[in-house]
């Protein structure tokens, strides 16, 4: 019999990030493709297959609900909806604001940073599209990442003079997604070395965990209907 296993899930962004936990080891893939939910379940079978396991014997998933496109995320809801209800697996949910300001927590340079500067802030960012990107702020006073306020939308000039007027500032980006993200910080913030800088499929399930948090509902962000009221396309060639 397969052993149970843990599925991570990310579907946020252009690549699709899966990871595979069993018997005390993880297990990663990811596949940067536009049409995710073409690749998905070969993908978990592959990874789960690493783990010893496949997907009639998944007891928990762990899915990042957002931010992002909601084409994508729902992808990842969907099926840790499924395994729930057809498999009775157990069904955790995050941010990916939450997956990098964990990942970034666990860093030297941020345990350094954070008692030289007591009282500052981390920010966790995202791209978003095009000039958009998205950012929440944790404090960093207790022992693990708690969120500062509500996450945010902003375009690229909003978004600097809100991490300009945040005073001490230690940033965490998904550089993977965005290679040009740090250079939104203001002079002085401090950045998360570059291992840290991208999402990791099995700090997914690490975070999810940390967290227990079972909501389905996906996290967008972006104002409704912003595309068709400012005349925005995506399209090829965009």
């Amino acid at each position: 019999m397969a052993e149970k296993a843990t599925l991570g899930i990310c579907t946020s962004g252009s690549r699709l990030k899966l990871a595979a936990a069993a018997g005390g080891k993880a297990f990663e893939a990811q596949k940067k493709v536009f049409n995710q939910e073409l690749f998905l379940f070969p993908l978990a079978e592959s990874v789960l297959a690493r783990a010893g396991s496949g997907l009639r014997s998944v007891g928990t998933v762990c899915a990042v609900r957002g931010p992002g496109r909601f084409t994508g995320i729902r992808i990842s809801l969907t099926l840790a909806g499924a395994l729930k209800a057809l498999g009775g697996a157990a069904v955790y949910t995050v941010t990916l604001f939450e997956v990098l300001a964990d990942q970034a927590w666990a860093t030297p340079q941020f345990c350094a940073w954070k008692a030289s500067n007591p009282g500052g802030r981390l920010a966790a960012l995202l791209h978003a599209f095009k000039d958009e990107y998205f950012c929440q702020f944790f404090r960093t006073g207790g022992k693990a990442p708690a969120a500062d306020g509500e996450p945010v939308w902003l375009k690229a000039e909003q978004l600097k003079e809100l991490l300009a007027g945040a005073g001490k500032l230690f940033a965490v980006g998904d550089a993977e997604e965005a290679p040009e993200i740090y250079g939104l910080l203001p002079p002085g913030a401090a950045a998360a070395p570059r291992a840290v800088s991208r999402v990791r499929p099995a700090a997914v399930i690490s975070s999810a965990l940390a967290r227990k948090n079972r909501t389905l509902k996906p996290l967008y962000l972006k104002p409704a209907k912003y595309e068709l009221e400012n005349n925005v396309s995506y399209g090829l060639g965009k």
